[in-house]
């Protein structure tokens, strides 16, 4: 069978596409207790914005830079969850989260991505 130019271009990209999304692991709550708390997540904002993160193992969390605000968090059946004081006055809301090689995508519960952390300090 013969295979065009175009269809082995296809099929590279599907290739390369399906490999890209199996490099991508949702992380568990559990994982993200144990990798992030009392831990410093550097990253940016879905904006752009520089941010800092910090979650305690006391519940409490604090986020400056392009937002700075302090709250709570708590592991979710599928993420964790934050509620800040001024951070969508104080309503809580949960994520989820995608290691991408080095890089940790935050998802909103619309699947849109919230942010990106690239250093755990």
């Amino acid at each position: 069978m013969k295979l065009s130019w175009r269809s082995m271009v296809v099929v590279s990209a599907l290739v390369a596409t399906s490999y890209a999304v199996c490099q991508e692991a949702v992380m568990t709550p559990k994982e993200i207790r144990d990798q992030w708390v009392g831990k410093t997540l550097v990253g940016t904002s879905a904006n752009g914005g520089k941010v800092t993160l910090m979650l305690r193992s006391d519940g409490s969390a604090e986020l400056s830079g392009a937002a700075t605000d302090a709250g709570t968090w708590r592991v979710s059946e599928n993420g964790y969850c934050t509620t800040w004081k001024k951070i969508r006055a104080g309503q809580e809301r949960c994520f989820t989260a995608r290691r991408s090689g080095t890089n940790i995508m935050v998802l909103n519960p619309d699947g849109s991505v919230s942010g990106t952390f690239t250093e755990i300090q």
